[in-house]
């Protein structure tokens, strides 16, 4: 709390010719109650100790009668001339300058739809006819999804001074001389969308957005399986350090369980989308930093997940002989005889230029086999939506010549399309995945190791390495 005030007192804006907006001003009235204190023989100013109390409510699941009651009792044992709000809507009247609204929108058991802008009023889902309400209830409904807008989070960025200077750091600060990445800046995806949008690039300030999502199990071990998947958005327009620091990544959507949403992750995604496509109009914000208003806009701009977090939110199935979404359909993939398994055995080559001389080994890799092939082609955004509306749904297809399970709720982004790299990998799975594999085969650990006797089968199938062949010994057979 300590932190947060100082960093709040440091925003209060100077004298200007403009006025700031009505957001801004809500957030400046706050830092005026940050330092009032409660009364003269407390060190608590009246913001945190309205922000406790509001805390202990949300954690302990207390009725606004119960607060109201508990204030009034405080209220008592205060001098009369104390500062504290006098009951639950002066709390939140006060706290209302944090702008972190959230809403809690209704969903189907079964994540069908959202009962949400036309379907509001509805009381079965559209495509299951599972009720919205839970039987003989109050209006209790099954599931909620709570959502938290980021126009007004992104807003109060700019709303503090030192912020705001660093959200223009993308283009203020001068880049690498020896020409590596140090930022997403550098990245070809970003210079291409600069490229694609020049109107919205021209403004420095307009804000670049990373999603991340995965989900976790909030209960113990022992207790029944729970999956909960959140949303996280990132604004990458900080300096590299800053960027990912905990407090600048924002929490959009909770979505519930029991089960993880699957296909139906797009009609989850809704509101957020909306919101995007609400950014890219722009609205208008206060500038601490140079003390004006601009339009600020906000996109889109990729997304970071393990594997199979990524097939959910892109859409594409990472199960499968198809299960990798940049060579999409055009793979050479093959399931293991034995094994039963996907395998990707030889496929790099394909990746090497064609002058290479592992393309022309024939049996150091599979045997008696020779890549002359190019990589796949990667397609536009407008080709890939056209694939997929498509073969969604078309079954008899499905993980033989396409692994398209759903159509992601970002396509509607008017952008998307235009976007170089949508989806990214955390290599941080992928490192983790594939140390673990290397280092349990090597030193053979039971039940882990990848060195077994089905594989040794399908090398001999595969590979021209007879020295590794499995050899049956006299007695045992």
């Amino acid at each position: 709390m300590d932190g947060m005030l100082a960093d709040l007192a440091a925003a209060i804006p100077s004298i200007s010719d403009e006025e700031p907006t009505a957001a801004a001003q809500a957030f400046y009235r706050m830092i005026a109650n940050a330092e009032e204190l409660v009364h003269d023989q407390t060190k608590h100013s009246t913001l945190s100790a309205t922000a406790r109390l509001i805390s202990i409510k949300s954690q302990y699941n207390l009725s606004i009668a119960c607060y109201d009651d508990i204030v009034a009792l405080i209220q008592e044992l205060l001098p009369a001339d104390s500062k504290f709000p006098k009951d639950f809507y002066s709390s939140k009247k006060m706290l209302e300058g944090l702008g972190m609204p959230y809403e809690k929108i209704h969903v189907c058991y079964k994540n069908c739809m959202l009962y949400y802008k036309d379907n509001k009023d509805k009381q079965k889902c559209d495509y299951c006819d599972t009720p919205r309400y839970v039987d003989g209830s109050n209006k209790i409904p099954r599931k909620v999804l709570r959502y938290l807008p980021i126009t007004d989070r992104l807003q109060r960025l700019y709303a503090h001074e030192q912020t705001a200077k660093m959200m223009r750091w993308h283009e203020e600060a001068p880049r690498s001389m020896y020409g590596t990445m140090d930022h997403p800046r550098d990245a070809e995806s970003w210079q291409q969308f600069n490229v694609d949008f020049p109107e919205f690039a021209k403004e420095a300030r307009n804000v670049r957005l990373g999603f991340a999502t995965d989900g976790f199990t909030p209960y113990s071990i022992t207790a029944a399986s729970y999956s909960c998947w959140h949303v996280f958005v990132i604004p990458y327009n900080l300096p590299p350090g800053v960027a990912m620091r905990p407090e600048n990544i924002f929490l959009s959507l909770v979505i519930p369980g029991p089960e993880h949403p699957g296909k139906n992750f797009g009609v989850l995604m809704q509101p957020l989308v909306d919101e995007l496509q609400e950014l890219m109009k722009g609205v208008e914000t206060w500038d601490a930093s140079l003390k004006q208003k601009f339009t600020m806009k906000a996109t889109y701009l990729w997304s970071i997940h393990d594997f199979p977090a990524l097939g959910m939110f892109a859409g594409w199935s990472t199960h499968g002989i198809l299960a990798c979404h940049r060579c999409l359909g055009d793979t050479n993939a093959f399931r293991l005889t034995k094994g039963g398994k996907a395998s990707w055995f030889d496929c790099h080559r394909r990746f090497l230029p064609m002058e290479h001389e592992f393309r022309t080994q024939r049996n150091a890799f599979r045997k008696d086999t020779v890549v002359l092939d190019g990589p796949p082609r990667k397609l536009t955004g407008e080709e890939v939506e056209a694939q997929m509306n498509l073969q969604v749904g078309d079954r008899l297809t499905f993980n033989k010549e396409h692994n398209w399970t759903h159509i992601n709720g970002l396509w509607q982004l008017s952008y998307f399309k235009k976007l170089l790299l949508p989806h990214n990998i955390d290599v941080m799975h992928n490192e983790k995945n594939m140390g673990e594999a290397v280092w349990n085969t090597c030193f053979d650990i039971v039940d882990k190791t990848k060195d077994n006797v089905k594989a040794r089968q399908d090398l001999a199938l595969i590979c021209n390495r007879p020295k590794m062949h499995l050899e049956c010994c006299e007695g045992l057979l």
